[in-house]
């Protein structure tokens, strides 16, 4: 019987190698696992090549002609656009605690149009009355983080990240004199009782001591 190409010649061959692989196999093994010395896939040395390639044009953008950024510069430029969006922290001058609640007619309906402004989230959780939905109902006497004029404005401007509030409601700041307004109209919305109104979580809520606003009389009054 003719013997077997697959079949190891002598009982030193511990694996099944074929006749066209012994001039590829190594003289090391592994526990028992020997190697054949083939050539490395194309595709990994393509991509072994272009690795190199791209390490060079990075070495010469960044390091050598200097045309990109360094990290420094990167830095400076995302505090700068971070600036920009949310307001400098270093240049913030606006003390909330003197701020004057407003109940003036045009000061409220700006308010209002911030509430309502798809840029700031405010109606998404808390409804188009303030009733309340994901977040809490902004038109009872019971109060989370305080009912006062600078809580309000502090609770905004930092918001509750851990709650899901982020600064600003969305993070897209708000000026000074435009959050002023926007707390004075949510202070006004105080006992309107909105249809739907949320109930309020109280294991966390506070009796609000804070008087409910009275709007300036107009001159027809």
């Amino acid at each position: 019987m003719a013997e077997q190409p697959n079949k190891p010649k002598n009982e030193t061959d511990k694996n099944l190698i074929l006749d066209d692989e012994r001039d590829l196999l190594m003289d090391h093994e592994y526990d028992g696992i020997q190697e054949l010395d083939n050539n490395m896939p194309p595709w990994w040395l393509y991509g072994f090549y272009i690795t190199i390639v791209f390490a060079v044009g990075y070495l010469l953008y960044y390091d050598v002609l200097g045309w990109g950024p360094s990290q420094e510069e990167e830095y400076e430029i995302e505090m700068a656009m971070a600036a920009e969006r949310f307001g400098s922290i270093a240049q913030e001058s606006f003390d909330f605690s003197q701020a004057v609640l407003l109940t003036d007619a045009a000061s409220l309906e700006r308010g209002r149009e911030v509430f309502n402004a798809s840029t700031n989230l405010c109606t998404t959780c808390h409804g188009q009355n303030a009733q309340g939905l994901v977040g809490p109902d902004l038109t009872n006497d019971y109060w989370k983080h305080g009912c006062d004029l600078e809580s309000l404005i502090v609770s905004i401007k930092v918001g509750f990240p851990n709650r899901g509030m982020p600064a600003y409601g969305s993070t897209v700041r708000i000026a000074d004199d435009d959050l002023v307004k926007l707390a004075s109209y949510i202070v006004s919305l105080r006992g309107s009782n909105p249809t739907g109104a949320k109930a309020p979580d109280m294991s966390r809520s506070v009796l609000c001591e804070e008087p409910a606003p009275v709007e300036e009389a107009t001159a027809e009054e």
